[in-house]
C-alpha cells in the first residue's frame, strides 16, 4: 500500500462538522483551498493508495519527521500564491521540513503574487523562494507552477524553464481529466439564478459594480470564502486586527447586513457541496478565481474580475473569461460582459494542458488513475465521495432564531479565542432579523 501526504486542512473524503472546520479553520483561510487536494486526490488515489492530509507549516519533532520518513512514499504540496510577502515564514517553515525529509516532495501548482503589471522586487522574498526551490529540486524532478507571471519571476531568480520548472495551471482545473464538464450557457436575464463572490480589499468601483448587479439580478446568492467573512457570518465573529483597511461600500461587512438577512449568504465546507449548488445556479462571477473555478467544475459558467497577477496567470493560461478590475467604469454591465463572453474558449487547449499535468506528475514519479491517453477506467476518490453524506450549505446566523442563534453562539468552545467577543456582540446587539 502506497502512502501519500498531501497539504491540505482536512481530507476531502471525509464529511466534517461544519462548527469544526469553521472552529479550527481546517479551509486554510479560504475555501478555495479544498479544491487544490480535491483534484489531486482525486487523479492519485489508486487502488492501493492512501492519501493523508497534513499541514507542512507546522513545526514537527525529529521523532515525527523520522517516522513521517519511514511511514510515508512522498509529500505532494498544492499551493496558491505562496511566493507573497505575507507568506514568507510559512514557506520557510515548509522549506526546513524539506530538507529534513528523504522522501520525494513534489510542488503540484505554486504561484507568485503581485500588482497587475508589477514585478516582485523584494530581495528576502526572492532569497526565501530561492531557498525553496533548491530544496524542492533536491527532493523532485521539477516543480509546477500556475502561469507564466510565476514563470518569469523564477527564471529572474536565475531557474530554467523545463529543467526546473513548467507551467501546469491550477490543479483544480483537472479534476475530471482530460474534458472539463458540459457547459449550458443560458441568456442571462434579471430571472437568472446566479452566486456571486467578492474580496474586501478591492476598490470601490468593484463594489460598486457588484451592487449593481445583485440589484439587476435579485435572484442571487453571495458565498463568502475567506474565514474572517465566514465566521462573521456564521458567529457573528469581528474581523481580525488588520483585515481590512477600509470597509468598502455595498460590502456585506456585518453579520445581520441585509443580504444575510434574507438569506443570500452561503458558504460551503466541503467541495462536493459547494459542486452541486454551484450546478443549480445559471452563471457565477465576481473577484474570486477558485470560486469561479468551482463554477466551472460544476459546469456552470462564470466570469472573473481580475484585480492581480496571481489571477491574471491562471486566467491567462486556462482561457477562464474575465476583464481586469482597473478597466471597470460606471457603465460597466453585468449583461453585456455576459453576452459578449466566449464561454467556449475554456475547452480550448484543455486537453493539452492536461495531458501537459500528467507528464509532469510522471516526472516526479507520481502514479495516476489516468492511462498514457488520460482515459482512466476506475476512479476509486469517486466511490469514496459517493458513500459519503457531506453537510450542506453553511447559513447566516442573522437568519435563525433568537433561540437558534444562542444556541449557535454557545455551541463554540469557551477557550475559542473569539468566544467572547462573539457572545458579547450577540448580548449587546440582541441579534435579530
Amino acid at each position: 500500500m502506497k502512502k501519500i501526504l498531501i497539504r491540505a486542512g482536512m481530507s476531502p473524503v471525509i464529511n466534517y462538522n461544519p462548527k469544526d472546520v469553521i472552529y479550527n479553520n481546517m479551509i486554510g483561510s479560504n475555501i478555495g483551498n479544498m479544491l487544490f487536494p480535491y483534484s489531486v486526490s482525486r487523479t492519485l488515489m489508486k487502488e492501493d493508495v492512501r492519501i493523508y492530509p497534513f499541514n507542512p507549516s507546522r513545526e514537527l519533532s525529529d521523532a515525527k519527521i523520522r517516522t513521517i520518513n519511514e511511514t510515508y512514499d512522498c509529500l505532494v504540496l498544492p499551493f496558491a500564491n505562496a511566493f507573497r510577502i505575507s507568506f514568507m515564514e510559512d514557506l520557510k517553515k515548509v522549506t526546513n521540513l524539506v530538507k529534513k525529509l528523504t522522501i520525494p516532495c513534489i510542488v503540484v501548482g505554486v504561484g507568485a503574487q503581485a500588482a497587475i503589471d508589477k514585478k516582485l522586487k523584494n530581495n528576502e522574498l526572492a532569497a526565501v523562494v530561492t531557498d525553496f526551490m533548491k530544496a524542492v529540486l533536491e527532493k523532485s524532478a521539477i516543480v509546477g507552477l500556475r502561469g507564466e507571471f510565476t514563470a518569469d519571476y523564477l527564471q529572474q531568480l536565475g531557474f530554467t524553464a523545463e529543467r526546473d520548472f513548467t507551467v501546469i495551471g491550477c490543479p483544480s482545473m483537472y479534476l475530471y481529466g482530460k474534458e472539463l464538464p458540459a457547459m449550458e450557457v443560458k441568456e442571462l436575464t434579471p430571472d437568472s439564478n446566479v452566486s456571486t463572490n467578492s474580496k474586501i480589499s478591492l476598490s470601490q468601483n468593484f463594489h460598486d459594480f457588484m451592487y449593481r448587479s445583485r440589484q439587476a439580478i435579485p435572484n442571487y446568492h453571495y458565498v463568502p470564502q475567506v474565514i474572517e467573512e465566514i465566521r462573521r457570518m456564521y458567529y457573528n465573529v469581528p474581523y481580525r486586527k488588520g483585515f481590512a483597511k477600509k470597509i468598502p461600500e455595498h460590502f456585506p461587512a456585518e453579520y445581520n447586513d441585509a443580504l444575510y438577512c434574507q438569506g443570500k449568504g452561503i458558504t460551503f465546507t466541503n467541495v462536493p457541496s459547494w459542486l452541486e449548488y454551484l450546478s443549480q445556479k445559471d452563471f457565477s462571477f465576481g473577484s474570486r478565481i477558485h470560486g469561479n473555478i468551482a463554477a466551472i467544475l460544476a459546469g456552470t459558467p462564470c466570469y472573473i474580475v481580475v484585480s492581480d497577477s496571481r489571477i491574471k496567470e491562471l486566467v491567462d493560461y486556462h482561457n477562464i473569461p474575465h476583464m481586469l478590475e482597473k478597466d471597470l467604469t460606471d457603465d460597466t454591465n453585468i449583461f453585456d460582459l455576459h453576452e459578449k463572453t466566449d464561454f467556449a474558449a475554456l475547452n480550448r487547449g484543455h486537453k493539452e494542458r492536461f495531458m501537459h499535468y500528467l507528464d509532469f506528475l510522471k516526472q516526479n514519479g507520481l502514479d495516476t488513475i489516468y492511462d498514457e491517453q488520460g482515459n482512466a477506467k476506475e476512479v476509486p476518490f469517486d466511490r469514496m465521495i459517493q458513500k459519503e453524506h457531506f453537510a450542506g450549505p453553511v447559513t447566516a446566523l442573522a437568519t435563525l432564531s433568537p433561540k437558534e442563534q444562542e444556541k449557535r453562539l454557545r455551541s463554540m468552545k469557551p477557550s475559542a479565542r473569539f468566544f467572547g467577543r462573539a457572545v458579547n456582540h450577540y448580548r449587546l446587539n440582541n441579534i435579530r432579523r
